[in-house]
């Protein structure tokens, strides 16, 4: 969008590297040390340390005053219980300085993994059923539900709706590119919502869509789930990213597994990996229907998500990762259009 307002933000790279390098040597990192960007995210400023022949990674989060989640805190609180539970291919939190809104992590190596195979879905099933291995413990007890959690069936169905009215909210329909964006939020997503929602009001009754999940149903969950947050190493994959961690029903785990669009799973590779999750976790025997239920209200969800980039909080998120900034509002809008054509125009 022309004349988008940047994000005020303070930059580890600049204003900070006097702080940086003391809150570094709190945990025996002393400087001169080597600090480069790492793309590696689309919410938080990711860093990478490196000293001789060792390395770490600094992650400094974004945050404003409307910000509701703390994704520092969830995240280092997230990692700490899984370092503590014995759970391996994660980062170990190593420091967190809240002034700077920045932690500090141990270094995981490899590259993201650019085609997913079956081997990759089973150990993507076994994390998350090792995870849910300590579910039943204190500390396990003390985590937060995870961000946009649902604990009814009402739930998934509103986050839709709360993605395509953010959106409406936040877009001009006088403004170039923000103009064709409405349209198609208005014209696309907005009635294909409405079609959905009667659909699932003439299958279930408002007292089942809205009947609470039970505590015994709920997992925890990394929530931002998928193959974009891993790292492969010898055939062995690390697990990145918990800003969003926590309690919630595992059928939109399986549900934004299936809808990530960044390194997207196949059909056969979605079924295996709902099966193999129902090996190890205590699963309801009605988890496939409410899965294909809502999995349409989760495509239109990723649809939303797509264009974020046209709020203006989120936008600032992706400045302050170190987004490229020139033409993303029209990239954000073509691959939302393409997600709905591939996932959703069957459905109209």
């Amino acid at each position: 969008m022309a004349g988008a307002a940047a994000p005020a933000r303070t930059d580890l790279m600049s204003f900070a590297m006097e702080s940086l390098e003391l809150f570094c040597a709190r945990f025996g990192i002393e400087a001169p040390f080597t600090l480069n960007p790492v793309r590696s995210g689309r919410n938080s400023e990711v860093l990478l340390i490196g000293k001789g022949r060792k390395k770490w990674i600094v992650k400094h989060y974004f945050q404003q005053g409307r910000d509701k989640r703390d994704r520092l805190a969830a995240e280092f609180g997230f990692l700490t219980f899984l370092n503590n539970a014995g759970v391996a291919g994660v980062s170990r939190p190593l420091g967190i300085n809240q002034s700077l809104h920045a932690a500090l992590y141990s270094f995981l190596p490899g590259k993201r993994p650019e085609i997913v195979t079956a081997r990759h879905i089973t150990q993507a099933a076994d994390f998350i059923g090792n995870i849910n291995s300590f579910r039943n413990s204190a500390a396990a007890r003390s985590l937060l539900p995870a961000a946009d959690a649902c604990f009814s069936q009402q739930g998934h169905i509103r986050l839709a709706e709360t993605r395509i009215d953010r959106l409406l909210a936040a877009l001009s329909p006088e403004s170039g590119v923000e103009a064709e964006a409405c349209r198609f939020v208005k014209e696309r997503l907005r009635p294909l919502y409405e079609r959905l929602k009667a659909r699932v009001s003439a299958q279930r009754s408002p007292s089942q869509l809205a009947e609470p999940l039970s505590p015994e149903e709920r997992i925890l969950s990394p929530s931002d789930f998928g193959f974009h947050n891993t790292l492969e190493l010898n055939g062995a994959l690390s697990f990145l990213d918990f800003e969003y961690a926590g309690w919630d029903d595992p059928a939109k785990l399986i549900c934004d597994f299936i809808c990530q669009p960044e390194l997207p799973v196949s059909a056969i590779q979605a079924r295996q990996f709902t099966e193999e999750l129902g090996i190890s976790l205590p699963l309801s025997g009605s988890l496939s229907a409410r899965v294909e239920l809502l999995l349409p209200f989760h495509r239109l969800k990723w649809c939303g998500i797509l264009l974020n980039e046209f709020r203006e909080e989120a936008r600032n998120r992706r400045l302050h990762a170190g987004v490229e900034s020139e033409g993303m509002l029209d990239l954000q809008l073509v691959k939302s259009k393409r997600y709905y054509s591939e996932h959703l125009a069957i459905l109209t």
